[in-house]
């Protein structure tokens, strides 16, 4: 089959008397193994790196020899294809809300270390912003294998050591899709993702006690670290310690974390110099894990405080486990980030409820369902519609969207004019109450 897809991509190129770098793409019949035509792209395509990884052959090298006019470094029959290769496509989407693209500043990004077997290729860096203009894709991540097995292998592994707060991303997504069994069997087409959508996209599994005590003991950390800095200036003021002390007592502080519909608090109580114990408990009250002599040691991200990397790593003995990770704070959603050792959960600090009231969408309200720029506003205040009535198009990544009536209904409200940047959540239309 390699072969004859070989052949007939070099004739098609031929037909066209097109010389240099192109790209032949056909699809295949799973069932009968009868490729078909699509299309001759006169460039390297994004998939290139997987064909340089099993070749150790520099694609864009020869793409500039042949525009030159010089002959290629090999010819086919010199070329020797060596073990298997993967690539992922690290995207700003939200793959749970149809994997509509995303937009944002990337507070925390950490790649997996480069090798001869793993190879990112990115153009932005922490504090970077991925706006509406450009395609959603934020870094290709390539890997390799002696086989298909050793390959997936190696891409698990750099996909849990992938770290990103801002924005939503595909990179759990990739993760499920590399476990599961079918696409491990190499059991793949077209219709994948919808034949799998259950393991694909599980239920939002609770954290672990580690996670939450992890999270807890960073946010005050960095919350009595910088409390102390801003009120102080530094650290040599004994009031500006940041241990909990008490005269005659055991100081302690009480963090209450979000984790999607669930909510726990953490009791961090000071027992000895640097030392503390932890209570874990359900909103109900119910204990659900607690930690003894637990000696933190956190050491502060790159770029320090007030920087757009917020966040530290936190390395503990929670009982008989040492945990190592890192931890993000993200102001804009109060978010708190635990990535530990390759698992992550994103926990949410609880806002005042008249702050959250405020941003909350108001009844009968149409909201931006990503971030967005508006293209057209096909509705007026006053106007009648019906349900499913276009009334706003939105363009991201490329892409235009057609926000439509949810109901039949009197506009009352419209937020924005053509060529507004809007954020994701952000209301779009309102109605007016019935």
């Amino acid at each position: 089959v390699r072969r004859l897809l070989g052949e007939k991509a070099v004739a098609a190129a031929k037909a066209v008397k097109y010389e240099g770098a192109g790209t032949v793409e056909f699809i295949m019949d799973d069932e009968t193994q009868q490729f078909y035509f699509m299309e001759l792209n006169t460039r390297l395509q994004v998939e290139h790196p997987v064909t340089e990884m099993i070749t150790n052959t520099d694609l864009v090298q020869w793409q500039l020899e042949v525009a030159a006019g010089n002959r290629l470094p090999k010819l086919q029959n010199e070329i020797v294809c060596t073990g298997h290769a993967f690539e992922a496509r690290i995207y700003a989407e939200n793959p749970e809300n149809g994997f509509l693209p995303d937009t944002g500043r990337l507070v925390h990004l950490a790649t997996p270390q480069p090798s001869s077997d793993v190879r990112v290729e990115t153009g932005v860096q922490t504090g970077d912003v991925i706006s509406v203009y450009y395609d959603p894709m934020i870094a290709k991540l390539v890997v390799r294998g002696e086989d298909r097995q050793a390959a997936l292998r190696v891409l698990r592994k750099a996909l849990a050591e992938y770290e990103i707060v801002g924005l939503h991303t595909n990179i759990g997504f990739l993760r499920r899709l590399a476990e599961s069994p079918d696409f491990i069997a190499a059991k793949v087409e077209t219709g994948f993702i919808n034949k799998h959508l259950d393991e694909l996209f599980p239920p939002v599994a609770q954290p672990s006690a580690e996670s939450i005590v992890q999270a807890a003991l960073a946010h005050i950390i960095d919350s009595s670290t910088k409390a102390a800095l801003s009120t102080h200036g530094g650290l040599a003021s004994p009031w500006a310690a940041i241990d909990s002390f008490r005269l005659n007592a055991f100081g302690s502080q009480t963090t209450t974390l979000a984790y999607g519909d669930h909510q726990y608090t953490a009791k961090v109580r000071v027992v000895g110099n640097g030392m503390y114990s932890v209570c874990v408990t359900s909103k109900s009250g119910d204990k659900i894990a607690e930690f003894h002599n637990v000696q933190p040691l956190w050491e502060p991200l790159p770029g320090g405080v007030g920087s757009t990397s917020a966040g530290g790593h936190l390395r503990a003995l929670l009982n008989d486990r040492l945990c190592a990770s890192n931890v993000v704070f993200n102001d804009k959603d109060s978010s708190i980030t635990v990535f530990d050792q390759g698992r992550v959960a994103v926990f949410k600090v609880p806002v005042p409820q008249y702050f959250d009231d405020a941003g909350a969408a108001s009844p009968g309200s149409v909201t931006a369902p990503m971030s967005c720029k508006i293209v057209q506003v096909m509705v007026e205040p006053g106007a009648e519609v019906e349900q499913n009535a276009p009334l706003v198009v939105l363009e991201a990544m490329k892409m235009e969207h057609v926000i439509k009536a949810p109901k039949a209904g009197k506009i009352a409200s419209v937020y924005y004019k053509v060529g507004d940047l809007v954020e994701e959540g952000k209301n779009l239309v309102a109605f007016e109450n019935e």
